[in-house]
Protein backbone atom coordinates (compact mmCIF):
# COMPACT_ATOMS: atom_id res chain seq x y z
CA UNK A 1 0.00 0.00 0.00
CA UNK A 2 1.39 3.27 -0.86
CA UNK A 3 1.98 5.94 1.74
CA UNK A 4 -0.68 9.54 0.57
CA UNK A 5 -0.30 12.74 2.32
CA UNK A 6 -2.97 15.32 1.71
CA UNK A 7 -1.73 18.98 2.37
CA UNK A 8 -2.43 22.42 1.98
CA UNK A 9 -1.74 25.71 3.55
CA UNK A 10 -4.46 27.82 5.20
CA UNK A 11 -4.71 31.56 5.42
CA UNK A 12 -4.47 31.39 9.16
CA UNK A 13 -3.82 28.80 11.54
CA UNK A 14 -7.30 29.40 13.16
CA UNK A 15 -8.49 28.00 9.79
CA UNK A 16 -9.11 24.11 8.95
CA UNK A 17 -9.39 22.51 5.46
CA UNK A 18 -12.99 20.68 4.75
CA UNK A 19 -12.17 20.07 1.17
CA UNK A 20 -8.84 17.46 2.56
CA UNK A 21 -11.10 16.55 5.15
CA UNK A 22 -14.25 15.45 2.61
CA UNK A 23 -11.64 13.54 -0.15
CA UNK A 24 -9.73 11.38 2.86
CA UNK A 25 -12.92 10.25 4.06
CA UNK A 26 -14.42 9.66 0.62
CA UNK A 27 -11.19 8.02 -0.27
CA UNK A 28 -10.59 5.44 2.85
CA UNK A 29 -14.00 4.85 3.15
CA UNK A 30 -14.37 3.67 -0.91
CA UNK A 31 -10.89 2.54 -1.63
CA UNK A 32 -9.63 1.23 1.76
CA UNK A 33 -6.69 3.89 1.65
CA UNK A 34 -4.82 5.35 4.46
CA UNK A 35 -4.68 8.85 4.35
CA UNK A 36 -2.64 11.58 6.19
CA UNK A 37 -3.45 14.85 6.74
CA UNK A 38 -0.52 17.89 7.25
CA UNK A 39 -2.30 21.59 7.35
CA UNK A 40 -0.11 24.74 7.53
CA UNK A 41 -0.12 28.34 6.94
CA UNK A 42 1.13 30.42 4.05
CA UNK A 43 2.99 32.20 7.33
CA UNK A 44 5.18 29.50 8.27
CA UNK A 45 8.69 28.90 6.44
CA UNK A 46 8.95 26.91 3.56
CA UNK A 47 11.92 24.99 4.35
CA UNK A 48 10.34 24.24 7.85
CA UNK A 49 6.67 22.82 5.50
CA UNK A 50 9.09 21.26 3.45
CA UNK A 51 11.25 19.17 6.31
CA UNK A 52 7.50 18.16 7.68
CA UNK A 53 6.03 16.81 4.65
CA UNK A 54 9.70 14.65 3.73
CA UNK A 55 9.41 13.24 7.15
CA UNK A 56 6.13 11.84 6.10
CA UNK A 57 7.81 10.17 3.06
CA UNK A 58 4.79 10.22 1.17
CA UNK A 59 4.98 8.62 -2.29
CA UNK A 60 1.65 10.00 -3.21
CA UNK A 61 1.17 13.93 -2.03
CA UNK A 62 -1.70 15.99 -2.68
CA UNK A 63 -2.20 19.81 -2.65
CA UNK A 64 -5.61 21.16 -1.93
CA UNK A 65 -4.98 25.03 -4.33
CA UNK A 66 -6.63 28.50 -3.85
CA UNK A 67 -6.15 31.84 -4.76
CA UNK A 68 -4.11 32.56 -1.65
CA UNK A 69 -1.82 29.16 -1.47
CA UNK A 70 -1.25 28.28 -4.78
CA UNK A 71 2.00 30.53 -5.52
CA UNK A 72 3.71 28.20 -2.11
CA UNK A 73 2.50 25.32 -2.92
CA UNK A 74 4.23 25.46 -6.50
CA UNK A 75 7.11 26.15 -5.58
CA UNK A 76 6.62 23.40 -2.86
CA UNK A 77 6.33 21.11 -5.25
CA UNK A 78 8.86 21.96 -7.48
CA UNK A 79 11.64 21.53 -4.77
CA UNK A 80 10.02 18.39 -2.93
CA UNK A 81 10.43 16.92 -7.09
CA UNK A 82 13.98 17.20 -6.48
CA UNK A 83 14.08 15.45 -3.73
CA UNK A 84 12.00 13.28 -3.81
CA UNK A 85 11.27 12.33 -8.07
CA UNK A 86 9.84 9.41 -7.59
CA UNK A 87 7.03 11.31 -5.39
CA UNK A 88 3.93 11.39 -7.46
CA UNK A 89 2.32 15.00 -6.81
CA UNK A 90 -1.44 15.91 -7.63
CA UNK A 91 -3.11 19.45 -7.12
CA UNK A 92 -6.74 19.66 -6.87
CA UNK A 93 -9.08 22.55 -5.63
CA UNK A 94 -10.73 25.91 -7.53
CA UNK A 95 -7.15 27.66 -8.33
CA UNK A 96 -6.05 24.47 -10.79
CA UNK A 97 -9.53 23.55 -12.24
CA UNK A 98 -9.83 26.37 -15.66
CA UNK A 99 -6.44 25.87 -16.70
CA UNK A 100 -4.84 22.48 -15.95
CA UNK A 101 -2.81 21.76 -19.50
CA UNK A 102 -1.19 25.20 -18.92
CA UNK A 103 -0.35 25.02 -15.32
CA UNK A 104 1.26 21.50 -15.96
CA UNK A 105 2.88 22.54 -18.71
CA UNK A 106 5.22 25.25 -16.86
CA UNK A 107 5.14 23.09 -13.64
CA UNK A 108 6.82 20.03 -14.86
CA UNK A 109 7.17 18.53 -11.27
CA UNK A 110 3.07 18.49 -10.95
CA UNK A 111 2.24 14.86 -12.59
CA UNK A 112 -2.23 15.29 -12.14
CA UNK A 113 -4.29 17.59 -12.08
CA UNK A 114 -8.03 16.65 -10.67
CA UNK A 115 -10.42 19.48 -11.85
CA UNK A 116 -13.78 20.51 -10.60
CA UNK A 117 -15.73 18.34 -7.62
CA UNK A 118 -12.81 16.33 -6.82
CA UNK A 119 -14.28 13.34 -4.23
CA UNK A 120 -14.84 10.61 -7.09
CA UNK A 121 -12.21 11.72 -9.16
CA UNK A 122 -9.32 11.49 -6.68
CA UNK A 123 -10.64 8.57 -5.05
CA UNK A 124 -10.14 6.91 -8.45
CA UNK A 125 -6.92 7.88 -9.30
CA UNK A 126 -5.21 7.51 -6.13
CA UNK A 127 -7.04 3.57 -6.81
CA UNK A 128 -5.61 3.25 -9.88
CA UNK A 129 -1.83 4.58 -9.31
CA UNK A 130 -1.59 2.24 -5.90
CA UNK A 131 -2.84 -0.48 -7.86
CA UNK A 132 -0.39 0.32 -10.94
CA UNK A 133 -3.53 1.06 -13.09
CA UNK A 134 -4.64 2.96 -16.10
CA UNK A 135 -5.49 6.41 -15.66
CA UNK A 136 -6.87 7.50 -19.45
CA UNK A 137 -10.55 6.86 -18.88
CA UNK A 138 -10.58 8.67 -15.42
CA UNK A 139 -13.09 11.47 -15.62
CA UNK A 140 -12.04 14.81 -14.44
CA UNK A 141 -8.29 14.68 -14.77
CA UNK A 142 -5.58 16.19 -16.59
CA UNK A 143 -1.78 14.68 -16.13
CA UNK A 144 1.20 14.36 -18.31
CA UNK A 145 2.37 10.83 -19.59
CA UNK A 146 5.60 10.50 -21.77
CA UNK A 147 6.25 14.43 -22.04
CA UNK A 148 2.55 14.64 -23.27
CA UNK A 149 -0.14 16.92 -21.83
CA UNK A 150 -3.37 14.91 -21.41
CA UNK A 151 -7.17 16.07 -20.52
CA UNK A 152 -9.92 13.52 -19.89
CA UNK A 153 -13.96 14.50 -19.62
CA UNK A 154 -15.06 16.56 -17.20
CA UNK A 155 -17.19 14.24 -14.50
CA UNK A 156 -20.58 15.21 -13.87
CA UNK A 157 -21.24 16.92 -10.35
CA UNK A 158 -22.28 14.52 -7.96
CA UNK A 159 -25.99 13.53 -7.60
CA UNK A 160 -25.88 12.12 -4.08
CA UNK A 161 -23.95 14.49 -1.72
CA UNK A 162 -25.00 11.78 1.24
CA UNK A 163 -22.59 9.54 0.01
CA UNK A 164 -19.58 12.00 0.97
CA UNK A 165 -18.64 10.39 4.28
CA UNK A 166 -18.76 12.78 7.54
CA UNK A 167 -15.47 14.26 7.24
CA UNK A 168 -14.62 14.97 11.10
CA UNK A 169 -15.36 11.65 12.21
CA UNK A 170 -11.15 11.02 12.76
CA UNK A 171 -9.79 14.01 13.53
CA UNK A 172 -11.72 16.44 15.46
CA UNK A 173 -9.38 17.13 18.24
CA UNK A 174 -6.26 18.30 15.79
CA UNK A 175 -8.92 21.24 14.92
CA UNK A 176 -10.50 21.68 18.21
CA UNK A 177 -9.09 25.17 18.66
CA UNK A 178 -9.57 26.48 14.90
CA UNK A 179 -12.91 27.32 12.77
CA UNK A 180 -14.60 24.13 11.90
CA UNK A 181 -15.83 24.84 8.24
CA UNK A 182 -19.24 23.04 7.50
CA UNK A 183 -21.72 22.73 4.17
CA UNK A 184 -25.42 21.68 4.16
CA UNK A 185 -25.63 22.40 0.84
CA UNK A 186 -23.35 23.02 -2.59
CA UNK A 187 -23.70 25.57 -5.51
CA UNK A 188 -25.85 28.85 -5.45
CA UNK A 189 -28.78 30.32 -7.27
CA UNK A 190 -27.59 32.89 -8.08
CA UNK A 191 -24.89 33.81 -11.08
CA UNK A 192 -22.63 36.97 -9.84
CA UNK A 193 -20.09 36.50 -12.39
CA UNK A 194 -17.03 37.34 -9.81
CA UNK A 195 -17.79 34.37 -8.31
CA UNK A 196 -16.90 30.84 -9.22
CA UNK A 197 -20.43 29.17 -7.96
CA UNK A 198 -22.29 30.86 -10.69
CA UNK A 199 -20.25 28.55 -13.70
CA UNK A 200 -22.18 25.45 -11.68
CA UNK A 201 -25.67 25.81 -11.89
CA UNK A 202 -28.32 25.15 -9.35
CA UNK A 203 -27.81 23.82 -5.79
CA UNK A 204 -27.32 20.28 -4.39
CA UNK A 205 -28.56 19.61 -0.99
CA UNK A 206 -27.12 17.03 1.82
CA UNK A 207 -30.59 15.51 3.41
CA UNK A 208 -31.78 17.07 6.43
CA UNK A 209 -31.08 13.88 8.41
CA UNK A 210 -27.47 13.95 7.32
CA UNK A 211 -27.40 17.61 8.54
CA UNK A 212 -29.04 17.38 11.72
CA UNK A 213 -26.71 13.79 12.59
CA UNK A 214 -23.49 15.99 11.28
CA UNK A 215 -24.41 18.93 13.33
CA UNK A 216 -25.50 16.63 16.60
CA UNK A 217 -22.04 15.34 16.82
CA UNK A 218 -20.03 18.62 15.89
CA UNK A 219 -22.11 20.22 18.94
CA UNK A 220 -20.65 17.91 21.46
CA UNK A 221 -17.14 18.30 20.48
CA UNK A 222 -17.20 21.70 22.56
CA UNK A 223 -15.84 23.71 19.45
CA UNK A 224 -15.54 27.46 18.99
CA UNK A 225 -17.45 28.02 15.66
CA UNK A 226 -18.88 26.23 12.92
CA UNK A 227 -18.57 28.48 9.86
CA UNK A 228 -21.26 27.27 7.10
CA UNK A 229 -19.40 27.13 3.59
CA UNK A 230 -23.33 26.94 1.87
CA UNK A 231 -22.64 29.89 -0.81
CA UNK A 232 -26.76 30.78 0.09
CA UNK A 233 -27.52 29.48 3.17
CA UNK A 234 -31.41 30.42 3.05
CA UNK A 235 -31.99 29.98 -0.68
CA UNK A 236 -34.19 26.68 0.54
CA UNK A 237 -36.29 28.94 3.49
CA UNK A 238 -38.04 26.34 5.21
CA UNK A 239 -35.17 23.88 5.11
CA UNK A 240 -32.96 27.00 6.88
CA UNK A 241 -35.30 27.62 9.44
CA UNK A 242 -35.56 23.60 10.22
CA UNK A 243 -31.37 23.57 10.40
CA UNK A 244 -31.17 26.66 12.64
CA UNK A 245 -34.13 25.95 15.00
CA UNK A 246 -32.32 21.79 15.22
CA UNK A 247 -29.22 23.80 16.24
CA UNK A 248 -31.38 25.86 18.49
CA UNK A 249 -31.93 22.61 20.47
CA UNK A 250 -28.47 21.63 20.84
CA UNK A 251 -26.49 22.12 23.91
CA UNK A 252 -23.45 23.32 22.95
CA UNK A 253 -21.91 26.94 23.61
CA UNK A 254 -21.03 26.87 19.88
CA UNK A 255 -21.83 30.25 18.06
CA UNK A 256 -22.75 28.90 14.05
CA UNK A 257 -22.20 31.47 11.11
CA UNK A 258 -24.41 31.70 8.29
CA UNK A 259 -24.26 33.48 4.96
CA UNK A 260 -27.46 34.75 3.50
CA UNK A 261 -29.13 36.64 1.06
CA UNK A 262 -30.85 39.56 3.10
CA UNK A 263 -33.28 40.68 -0.25
CA UNK A 264 -35.02 37.09 0.22
CA UNK A 265 -36.30 36.78 3.91
CA UNK A 266 -39.58 36.74 3.79
CA UNK A 267 -42.17 38.00 6.52
CA UNK A 268 -42.28 34.44 7.93
CA UNK A 269 -38.44 34.12 8.56
CA UNK A 270 -38.03 37.78 9.83
CA UNK A 271 -40.83 36.72 12.62
CA UNK A 272 -38.44 33.23 13.01
CA UNK A 273 -35.15 34.56 13.25
CA UNK A 274 -37.01 36.96 15.98
CA UNK A 275 -36.93 34.03 18.25
CA UNK A 276 -33.51 32.92 17.47
CA UNK A 277 -31.76 33.28 21.05
CA UNK A 278 -28.76 35.87 21.25
CA UNK A 279 -25.09 35.02 21.31
CA UNK A 280 -25.56 32.00 18.83
CA UNK A 281 -25.40 33.06 15.21
CA UNK A 282 -23.27 35.29 13.11
CA UNK A 283 -24.92 36.28 9.58
CA UNK A 284 -22.78 37.52 6.99
CA UNK A 285 -24.50 39.17 4.12
CA UNK A 286 -22.84 40.27 0.71
CA UNK A 287 -24.12 43.77 -0.09
CA UNK A 288 -21.07 44.50 -2.73
CA UNK A 289 -22.49 47.29 -3.64
CA UNK A 290 -25.54 49.99 -3.59
CA UNK A 291 -24.87 51.24 -6.92
CA UNK A 292 -27.37 50.21 -9.19
CA UNK A 293 -25.25 50.16 -12.74
CA UNK A 294 -22.75 47.97 -10.98
CA UNK A 295 -24.93 45.51 -9.73
CA UNK A 296 -26.57 44.93 -12.70
CA UNK A 297 -23.14 44.64 -14.88
CA UNK A 298 -22.45 41.41 -12.73
CA UNK A 299 -25.40 39.83 -12.86
CA UNK A 300 -26.64 40.33 -8.68
CA UNK A 301 -30.39 41.25 -8.55
CA UNK A 302 -30.28 42.34 -5.05
CA UNK A 303 -33.03 45.53 -3.77
CA UNK A 304 -30.74 47.74 -1.74
CA UNK A 305 -33.92 48.68 -0.02
CA UNK A 306 -35.27 45.57 0.83
CA UNK A 307 -32.03 44.94 1.65
CA UNK A 308 -31.47 47.75 4.52
CA UNK A 309 -34.71 47.31 5.85
CA UNK A 310 -34.31 43.52 6.72
CA UNK A 311 -30.75 43.98 8.01
CA UNK A 312 -32.45 46.78 10.25
CA UNK A 313 -34.79 44.81 11.26
CA UNK A 314 -32.61 41.89 12.21
CA UNK A 315 -30.67 44.44 14.25
CA UNK A 316 -33.39 45.00 15.85
CA UNK A 317 -33.85 41.90 17.81
CA UNK A 318 -30.41 41.81 18.94
CA UNK A 319 -29.52 38.19 18.91
CA UNK A 320 -27.33 38.11 16.13
CA UNK A 321 -23.78 39.48 15.44
CA UNK A 322 -23.99 40.84 11.55
CA UNK A 323 -21.36 41.08 9.06
CA UNK A 324 -21.70 43.20 5.98
CA UNK A 325 -19.31 42.70 2.98
CA UNK A 326 -18.53 45.33 0.15
CA UNK A 327 -16.74 44.32 -3.15
CA UNK A 328 -14.46 47.89 -4.64
CA UNK A 329 -13.81 47.54 -8.23
CA UNK A 330 -16.93 46.53 -9.70
CA UNK A 331 -18.12 47.89 -13.06
CA UNK A 332 -19.31 51.27 -13.78
CA UNK A 333 -18.49 51.84 -9.56
CA UNK A 334 -16.51 55.05 -9.15
CA UNK A 335 -14.61 55.92 -6.25
CA UNK A 336 -17.24 58.64 -5.45
CA UNK A 337 -20.19 55.72 -5.79
CA UNK A 338 -18.25 53.40 -3.96
CA UNK A 339 -17.77 56.16 -0.78
CA UNK A 340 -21.87 56.48 -1.00
CA UNK A 341 -22.40 52.57 -1.16
CA UNK A 342 -19.50 52.68 2.10
CA UNK A 343 -21.54 55.07 3.52
CA UNK A 344 -24.71 53.43 2.62
CA UNK A 345 -23.66 50.77 4.44
CA UNK A 346 -21.68 52.06 7.54
CA UNK A 347 -24.95 53.68 8.31
CA UNK A 348 -26.56 50.41 9.23
CA UNK A 349 -23.59 49.74 12.00
CA UNK A 350 -22.83 46.27 11.11
CA UNK A 351 -20.66 44.55 13.72
CA UNK A 352 -18.33 43.49 10.80
CA UNK A 353 -18.23 45.78 7.56
CA UNK A 354 -15.67 44.03 5.20
CA UNK A 355 -13.72 46.10 2.08
CA UNK A 356 -12.99 43.31 -0.06
CA UNK A 357 -11.30 44.03 -3.62
CA UNK A 358 -12.82 42.27 -6.75
CA UNK A 359 -10.91 39.90 -8.02
CA UNK A 360 -10.79 38.21 -11.79
CA UNK A 361 -10.83 34.32 -10.72
CA UNK A 362 -9.73 32.04 -13.15
CA UNK A 363 -13.46 30.71 -14.44
CA UNK A 364 -14.96 33.90 -13.67
CA UNK A 365 -17.43 35.41 -16.00
CA UNK A 366 -16.34 38.41 -14.99
CA UNK A 367 -12.70 37.50 -16.50
CA UNK A 368 -13.90 37.64 -19.66
CA UNK A 369 -15.19 41.64 -18.92
CA UNK A 370 -11.62 42.34 -19.00
CA UNK A 371 -11.30 44.52 -22.42
CA UNK A 372 -15.14 45.77 -22.10
CA UNK A 373 -14.31 48.08 -18.71
CA UNK A 374 -10.80 48.13 -19.05
CA UNK A 375 -9.70 45.84 -16.35
CA UNK A 376 -5.93 45.68 -15.17
CA UNK A 377 -5.29 43.27 -12.48
CA UNK A 378 -2.52 41.09 -10.91
CA UNK A 379 -0.71 38.72 -12.80
CA UNK A 380 -0.14 36.05 -10.15
CA UNK A 381 -2.97 35.32 -7.49
CA UNK A 382 -4.92 36.39 -5.44
CA UNK A 383 -5.32 38.57 -9.64
CA UNK A 384 -6.92 42.12 -7.92
CA UNK A 385 -8.23 44.00 -9.44
CA UNK A 386 -5.33 47.42 -9.68
CA UNK A 387 -7.48 49.64 -11.95
CA UNK A 388 -10.63 49.83 -14.56
CA UNK A 389 -12.45 52.58 -16.15
CA UNK A 390 -13.77 54.07 -13.34
CA UNK A 391 -11.50 53.95 -10.61
CA UNK A 392 -7.51 55.00 -10.98
CA UNK A 393 -4.74 52.95 -9.08
CA UNK A 394 -4.01 55.49 -6.97
CA UNK A 395 -7.84 54.93 -5.49
CA UNK A 396 -7.42 52.02 -4.84
CA UNK A 397 -4.58 52.59 -2.84
CA UNK A 398 -7.16 54.57 -0.81
CA UNK A 399 -9.55 52.16 -0.64
CA UNK A 400 -6.69 49.60 0.41
CA UNK A 401 -5.53 52.17 2.95
CA UNK A 402 -9.07 52.40 4.05
CA UNK A 403 -10.09 48.75 4.08
CA UNK A 404 -6.68 48.95 6.72
CA UNK A 405 -7.96 51.73 9.23
CA UNK A 406 -11.32 50.22 8.94
CA UNK A 407 -10.27 46.99 10.91
CA UNK A 408 -8.35 48.26 12.70
CA UNK A 409 -10.71 51.30 14.11
CA UNK A 410 -14.69 49.22 13.55
CA UNK A 411 -14.24 45.84 12.59
CA UNK A 412 -12.05 45.18 16.32
CA UNK A 413 -14.91 47.06 18.28
CA UNK A 414 -12.46 48.58 20.34
CA UNK A 415 -13.24 52.00 19.81
CA UNK A 416 -17.50 52.48 19.45
CA UNK A 417 -17.70 55.79 21.48
CA UNK A 418 -15.51 57.28 20.15
CA UNK A 419 -16.02 56.47 16.37
CA UNK A 420 -19.48 57.17 16.97
CA UNK A 421 -18.86 60.33 17.70
CA UNK A 422 -16.02 61.40 15.40
CA UNK A 423 -18.13 60.02 12.84
CA UNK A 424 -21.92 61.67 13.88
CA UNK A 425 -20.60 64.97 14.88
CA UNK A 426 -17.33 65.93 12.97
CA UNK A 427 -18.09 64.24 9.71
CA UNK A 428 -22.19 64.52 9.69
CA UNK A 429 -22.34 60.48 8.95
CA UNK A 430 -19.63 60.54 6.41
CA UNK A 431 -18.03 57.38 7.59
CA UNK A 432 -15.70 57.33 4.46
CA UNK A 433 -14.89 60.77 4.88
CA UNK A 434 -13.86 60.07 8.32
CA UNK A 435 -11.81 57.18 7.15
CA UNK A 436 -10.51 58.72 4.16
CA UNK A 437 -8.91 61.81 5.85
CA UNK A 438 -7.69 59.00 8.90
CA UNK A 439 -5.55 57.18 5.75
CA UNK A 440 -4.11 60.41 4.40
CA UNK A 441 -2.89 60.98 8.08
CA UNK A 442 -1.43 57.57 9.05
CA UNK A 443 -0.09 58.12 4.96
CA UNK A 444 1.94 61.48 6.13
CA UNK A 445 2.96 60.18 9.36
CA UNK A 446 4.08 57.12 7.76
CA UNK A 447 2.32 54.93 10.12
CA UNK A 448 1.40 52.23 7.63
CA UNK A 449 5.16 51.28 7.21
CA UNK A 450 5.32 50.17 10.31
CA UNK A 451 3.97 47.53 12.88
CA UNK A 452 2.13 48.79 15.96
CA UNK A 453 1.10 47.90 19.64
CA UNK A 454 -2.67 47.93 19.67
CA UNK A 455 -2.62 50.50 21.92
CA UNK A 456 -0.84 53.68 19.34
CA UNK A 457 -4.32 53.18 17.78
CA UNK A 458 -5.78 55.05 20.52
CA UNK A 459 -3.25 57.60 20.61
CA UNK A 460 -2.67 58.00 16.84
CA UNK A 461 -6.66 59.03 16.70
CA UNK A 462 -6.53 61.63 19.27
CA UNK A 463 -3.84 63.02 17.30
CA UNK A 464 -5.52 63.03 14.40
CA UNK A 465 -8.19 64.99 16.16
CA UNK A 466 -6.11 66.97 17.94
CA UNK A 467 -4.59 68.24 14.63
CA UNK A 468 -8.05 68.37 12.25
CA UNK A 469 -10.43 68.87 15.03
CA UNK A 470 -8.69 70.47 18.12
CA UNK A 471 -12.24 71.93 19.71
CA UNK A 472 -13.44 68.06 19.97
CA UNK A 473 -9.65 66.82 21.79
CA UNK A 474 -10.79 66.73 25.12
CA UNK A 475 -14.15 65.29 24.95
CA UNK A 476 -12.52 62.40 21.94
CA UNK A 477 -10.03 61.99 25.07
CA UNK A 478 -12.88 60.77 27.62
CA UNK A 479 -14.57 58.40 24.86
CA UNK A 480 -11.27 56.82 24.10
CA UNK A 481 -10.60 56.68 27.51
CA UNK A 482 -13.78 55.07 28.41
CA UNK A 483 -13.81 52.53 24.81
CA UNK A 484 -9.79 51.75 26.05
CA UNK A 485 -11.28 50.51 29.84
CA UNK A 486 -14.50 48.73 28.11
CA UNK A 487 -11.88 46.24 26.15
CA UNK A 488 -8.50 46.14 28.36
CA UNK A 489 -7.28 45.33 31.08
CA UNK A 490 -4.24 47.05 31.56
CA UNK A 491 -3.33 50.47 32.44
CA UNK A 492 -4.31 53.94 29.99
CA UNK A 493 -1.60 54.92 27.73
CA UNK A 494 0.33 57.88 28.29
CA UNK A 495 -1.86 59.85 25.49
CA UNK A 496 -5.03 59.74 27.24
CA UNK A 497 -5.23 61.82 30.09
CA UNK A 498 -6.60 60.95 33.58
CA UNK A 499 -8.41 63.32 35.67
CA UNK A 500 -8.16 60.73 38.54
CA UNK A 501 -6.92 62.16 42.43
CA UNK A 502 -3.69 60.71 43.80
CA UNK A 503 -5.85 58.68 46.46
CA UNK A 504 -8.21 56.89 43.72
CA UNK A 505 -6.88 54.02 45.07
CA UNK A 506 -8.10 54.23 48.37
CA UNK A 507 -11.05 55.42 47.17
CA UNK A 508 -11.36 52.28 45.39
CA UNK A 509 -11.06 50.01 47.95
CA UNK A 510 -13.58 52.38 50.49
CA UNK A 511 -16.11 50.71 47.87
CA UNK A 512 -14.68 46.99 48.19
CA UNK A 513 -15.04 47.65 51.90
CA UNK A 514 -18.43 48.83 51.65
CA UNK A 515 -21.46 46.11 52.34
CA UNK A 516 -23.84 47.43 50.72
CA UNK A 517 -21.70 48.12 47.61
CA UNK A 518 -20.50 44.52 47.74
CA UNK A 519 -23.89 43.12 48.14
CA UNK A 520 -25.31 45.01 45.09
CA UNK A 521 -22.29 44.56 42.83
CA UNK A 522 -19.77 41.96 43.90
CA UNK A 523 -22.21 39.44 45.21
CA UNK A 524 -20.64 36.83 43.16
CA UNK A 525 -16.91 37.79 44.79
CA UNK A 526 -18.30 37.77 48.41
CA UNK A 527 -15.14 34.76 49.25
CA UNK A 528 -12.91 36.63 47.36
CA UNK A 529 -10.01 39.20 49.40
CA UNK A 530 -10.13 42.80 49.09
CA UNK A 531 -6.78 42.20 47.74
CA UNK A 532 -8.63 39.84 44.62
CA UNK A 533 -11.67 41.96 44.05
CA UNK A 534 -8.91 44.86 43.67
CA UNK A 535 -7.20 43.47 40.24
CA UNK A 536 -10.53 43.02 38.40
CA UNK A 537 -11.70 46.55 38.88
CA UNK A 538 -10.71 50.23 37.95
CA UNK A 539 -12.08 53.53 38.71
CA UNK A 540 -11.92 56.42 36.53
CA UNK A 541 -13.12 59.88 36.41
CA UNK A 542 -14.70 61.94 33.41
CA UNK A 543 -15.42 65.71 32.65
CA UNK A 544 -18.12 64.35 29.82
CA UNK A 545 -20.41 61.39 29.92
CA UNK A 546 -19.15 58.73 27.71
CA UNK A 547 -22.08 57.39 26.81
CA UNK A 548 -24.13 61.18 25.90
CA UNK A 549 -20.99 62.83 25.09
CA UNK A 550 -22.34 65.38 26.93
CA UNK A 551 -20.46 67.67 29.67
CA UNK A 552 -20.50 67.57 32.95
CA UNK A 553 -20.14 70.15 35.01
CA UNK A 554 -19.22 67.32 38.35
CA UNK A 555 -17.09 64.78 37.53
CA UNK A 556 -18.73 61.72 37.00
CA UNK A 557 -17.02 58.46 38.24
CA UNK A 558 -17.31 54.90 36.95
CA UNK A 559 -16.29 51.90 38.24
CA UNK A 560 -15.57 49.37 35.76
CA UNK A 561 -15.51 45.29 36.95
CA UNK A 562 -13.60 43.03 34.72
CA UNK A 563 -14.77 39.54 33.62
CA UNK A 564 -11.14 37.46 34.26
CA UNK A 565 -11.20 35.21 31.99
CA UNK A 566 -12.24 37.64 28.73
CA UNK A 567 -10.32 40.22 30.25
CA UNK A 568 -12.86 43.03 29.33
CA UNK A 569 -15.77 44.85 31.01
CA UNK A 570 -18.40 42.81 32.72
CA UNK A 571 -19.93 45.25 34.27
CA UNK A 572 -20.23 49.20 34.84
CA UNK A 573 -21.10 51.37 37.55
CA UNK A 574 -21.41 55.34 37.93
CA UNK A 575 -21.06 56.51 41.01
Amino acid sequence: MKSILFSTLNAKYIHSSLALRYLRAYCEVYSNLHIKIKEFTINEPMDDIMAAIYLQQPQILCFSCYIWNIRPILELAADYKKICPQTVIILGGPEVSYDAEQLLENNPAIDYIARGEGENTLQELLLALTEEEAVSQIEGITYRRDNQIYRNADRPLMKDLDSIPFPYSSDIQDIHDKIVYYESSRGCPYNCSYCLSSTQHGVRFFSLPRVKQDLAFLARQGIREIKFVDRTFNCHEERAMEIIQWIVGLETDTRFHFEIEASTLSARMMDFLATVPAGKFNLEIGIQSTFEPALQAVNRRSNWIKVRDNIVRLQSYHNFHIHLDLIAGLPFETYHDFARSFNDVYRLQPDVLQLGFLKMLKGSSVREMVSEHGYIFQTLPPYMVLANRYMDFAEMIKLQQIESLLDKYHNSADMKQSLAYIISKIYKDDAFGFFEKLALYWQTQGLFEQGHKKEFYYQYLLEFVRKYHDDHTDIINDLLKYDYIMNNRTRLPECLYSYNPDDVNQEVYGYIKDENFRRLYLSDKLEQSNREIRKNIHLEYFRYDPETAFFSPAMIKIIFIYDPVRRKVARKITV
